[in-house]
C-alpha cells in the first residue's frame, strides 16, 4: 500500500540507507513540530518558499527572449537581486515613515515635544518634607 502511495517518488528503488535517512528526517521534523521550538520549521519553510521564488524568477529570466543571453549563474544573480527589491522597498518605506530620516516626522515630534510642560515642583531652600 505504501509503495502505491509513494509511487511518484519511486520508493521501491530506495535502499535501506535511504529509507533510514528519510525516516530519521521525517521523525526529526515531527519532533520539532511537537516541541516548543516549532518556529524553526517556519524559518525552514520560509527559506524553501523564498528559494522557490528565486527559482521561478530565474526560470522566467531564462525563458524570456530579452535576457536569454545570460548564463545560468548570471540569471541566478539577477533573480536574487530582483527578489530583494520588495525588501529594499519595505526598508526604505519604514525608514522614511518612522525614523528621523523623514522631515515631516521630525517636525511632528518637535511640535509634540513643545506642547509638553515639565511639572517638577520648585521648593524653597528651607523646605522640610512632612514625612521622611
Amino acid at each position: 500500500m505504501l509503495t502505491t502511495i509513494f509511487s511518484f517518488i519511486e520508493i521501491g528503488n530506495w535502499n535501506g540507507a535511504a529509507l533510514l535517512g528519510y525516516g530519521l528526517l521525517l521523525s526529526l521534523i515531527v519532533a520539532l513540530a511537537l516541541s516548543s521550538q516549532r518556529w524553526l520549521l517556519l524559518c525552514l519553510f520560509g527559506g524553501m518558499a523564498y528559494w522557490l521564488a528565486v527559482e521561478a524568477i530565474q526560470g522566467v529570466l531564462s525563458s524570456s527572449s530579452v535576457l536569454s543571453g545570460l548564463s545560468v549563474w548570471h540569471s541566478y544573480v539577477v533573480s536574487i537581486g530582483l527578489s530583494w527589491l520588495p525588501l529594499i522597498g519595505w526598508v526604505l518605506y519604514r525608514a522614511l515613515r518612522y525614523d528621523d530620516v523623514s522631515q515631516s516626522v521630525r517636525h511632528q515630534r518637535e511640535l509634540e515635544a513643545a506642547r509638553y510642560i515639565e511639572h517638577t515642583p520648585v521648593y524653597n531652600d528651607d523646605y522640610q518634607p512632612r514625612f521622611y
